[in-house]
């Protein structure tokens, strides 16, 4: 299985916290550049070659990665001016030797099973699904509105309020996706890719762990959660 993580983010509303000497990716959580945790999560699960689309500060990221794992089958997508979600995830196809593969944003972290992601999209016969997370305030993100069949419908603007599901940033794509061969550039992943109605998207629901560092906020209740969970981890308990 292969993934590819999206690490080219600036990272501008983290800088109050990191400044502007690293990526978003490779700021520290409980001793440990996040993006660590998240190839090491994958890894876990059975993704055995990982394509890092790296734009902002991206020799930082491909020494970190290259110094933490040295014996893990790697290559990088590098952007020589922002691409988009879109774009990023388009150019990195480039380096994918199989038929489909796992995307996944490295600044969050989200627990999930993989293998039933796998089944989901097979049984679907679908050319993108995604993972929704269920979250207890989905107001700073925008909602999920997916059908009982696992058909993505539409996503809702930030700002409504309550519990529901959100896009967690994690997908599975063909790499023959028919809506990405007209598309070229910078452009959005979401917009032209998961609100097009043209291919439909599938997804998944989950409800295991979620958080992410995009704000100073974000990042210090990350510190919090990752300590939590990596003790949890050691002593073989689940959250």
């Amino acid at each position: 299985m292969e993934a590819i993580l999206l690490a080219g983010g600036l990272g501008t509303r983290l800088h109050k916290v990191t400044g502007d000497c690293y990526p978003k990716s490779l700021a520290e959580v409980d001793g440990r550049p996040f993006i660590h945790y998240v190839v090491q999560y994958l890894a876990s699960m059975g993704v055995n070659r990982f394509i890092f689309a790296v734009s902002h500060h991206a020799q930082m990221i491909v020494d970190s990665i290259q110094n933490e794992f040295p014996d893990l089958d790697v290559d990088f997508s590098f952007e020589d001016q922002p691409l988009g979600t879109g774009g990023a995830i388009k150019q990195a196809l480039n380096h994918v030797k199989g038929k489909r593969v796992l995307v996944v944003n490295s600044d969050s972290f989200m627990e999930f099973s993989l293998a039933q992601f796998i089944e989901f999209a097979e049984d679907k016969e679908s050319n993108l699904s995604i993972v929704c997370t269920q979250v207890e305030d989905v107001s700073r993100f925008g909602a999920a509105d997916v059908s009982e069949q696992g058909l993505l419908l539409k996503f809702f603007e930030k700002g409504r309020q309550g519990s529901g599901y959100i896009n967690s940033g994690i997908y599975l794509i063909d790499k023959n996706h028919p809506k990405l061969a007209s598309l070229t550039g910078k452009f959005s992943f979401e917009n032209e890719l998961l609100s097009n109605k043209e291919v439909p998207v599938f997804a998944i629901k989950n409800k295991g762990l979620f958080f992410d560092i995009g704000t100073p906020d974000d990042y210090e209740s990350a510190q919090m959660l990752l300590n939590t969970y990596n003790n949890a981890v050691r002593n073989g308990k689940e959250l």
